[in-house]
């Protein structure tokens, strides 16, 4: 539901101070009492303010934790050859899986945090003011002076596939089980968690149980397979597990996309999503029936940059079932994120909406 520009500017003087007068509010904004008086009833009458002491309706946010980087993007000339120089092409830009997520859930409309740490350094700057720009509540953003902001080196091939990916990312290893429980309030508020593998492994456990015996709505993304490793055997808690085939290939030593599925399903997680770039996406969950996964076939789609597609796809999964779609029509919603993004040179495009993905999904879904 829409606001005027004069109702946005009360909203935002009410939630700030909620027990000023009429009066007070009126002067604060530059118009007369009756103006404050007629305006909120009719924030009441939408839903925006609950009752007297002007009650602030509070939506429910998406809250992603894990990496928020400074990408630096070599695109190669000509096709890599290793251990010799190579022509190429350089670029800077934010990234970081969860900071990534977290940005195309605020393009596709939801409230969205961001639970990360960064250094006390220019890096950080850039990438607080490029995330906060998008959208997405950074007020639990950590800034450490014990450690730099962490960067992801990505070689890619002139066809846009990537050639070799190089990551510091040692200041994530502070979002350990400890800081998890300084944050457990934040995390038990949301309406649905999304977590990255940058986390340590005992961080991760911490979350997964929390939300495993709180009921909490929890996904996590495996990254890659170093940091696939990172999760615990045992995943129950973890409701939506998106991983790709390679990583989860290596981690379940199966090969065959059933067999991997039921795999992962077995050590506990509800639902695994498993991509396998242009061959589709792949879903299971738990059930007692067996075959029980789905594939759904990826449209061919001009490339510029496989960067980001990925972040993309979750983030368009998470939205759908954000918006109460079932598994299979988020992952459609999911797919068209990813189409979008892959035709842009950034890893998280401007265009991205959800009138975007959902006109994607509709003309998808079976």
């Amino acid at each position: 539901m829409s606001l005027t520009d004069l109702e946005q500017r009360l909203l935002a003087a009410i939630t700030a101070h909620p027990y000023a007068s009429q009066k007070e509010l009126g002067e604060q904004l530059g118009v007369a009492r009756a103006t404050v008086a007629n305006y909120i009833e009719r924030l009441q009458a939408k839903g925006f303010i609950l009752g007297r002491a002007y009650i602030v309706a509070q939506q429910q946010s998406i809250l992603c934790i894990g990496g928020a980087v400074m990408d630096r993007v070599l695109k190669l000339k000509e096709p890599g050859i290793l251990e010799t120089s190579n022509p190429a092409s350089a670029e800077e830009t934010r990234g970081g899986v969860a900071r990534n997520v977290a940005e195309n859930l605020a393009r596709l409309g939801e409230a969205t945090k961001l639970l990360s740490i960064v250094g006390d350094d220019g890096a950080a700057d850039a990438l607080i003011s490029a995330t906060a720009e998008s959208g997405v509540d950074l007020s639990h953003m950590v800034r450490s002076t014990n450690g730099t902001t962490g960067t992801y080196t990505a070689i890619m091939q002139p066809n846009g596939s990537l050639y070799l990916g190089v990551a510091d990312m040692d200041i994530f290893n502070q979002m350990d089980a400890q800081f998890i429980q300084s944050n457990i309030g934040l995390v038990s508020g949301a309406a649905l968690v999304f977590a990255d593998t940058n986390l340590p492994a005992d961080g991760l456990a911490k979350l997964i149980t929390h939300c495993r015996d709180q009921q909490i709505q929890l996904a996590i993304d495996s990254v890659s397979i170093p940091k696939f490793k990172r999760l615990p055997q045992d995943l129950s808690g973890v409701s939506y597990l998106f991983c790709n085939k390679d990583e989860a290939a290596a981690t379940t030593g199966e090969q065959e996309p059933h067999a991997i599925l039921d795999a992962l399903l077995a050590r506990g997680a509800t639902h695994a999503i498993m991509t396998d770039g242009a061959n589709g996406v792949y879903l299971a969950a738990k059930s007692d029936q067996p075959n029980n996964m789905q594939h759904l076939a990826v449209p061919a789609a001009e490339i510029v940059d496989v960067s980001g597609a990925g972040d993309a796809f979750v983030a368009g999964t998470l939205h759908g079932l954000n918006q109460q779609r079932p598994l299979s029509q988020a992952a459609q919603f999911g797919i068209g994120a990813a189409q979008h993004t892959l035709k842009s040179t950034l890893r998280n495009s401007p265009d991205l909406s959800h009138a975007a993905v959902e006109t994607f999904a509709q003309q998808h879904i079976q």
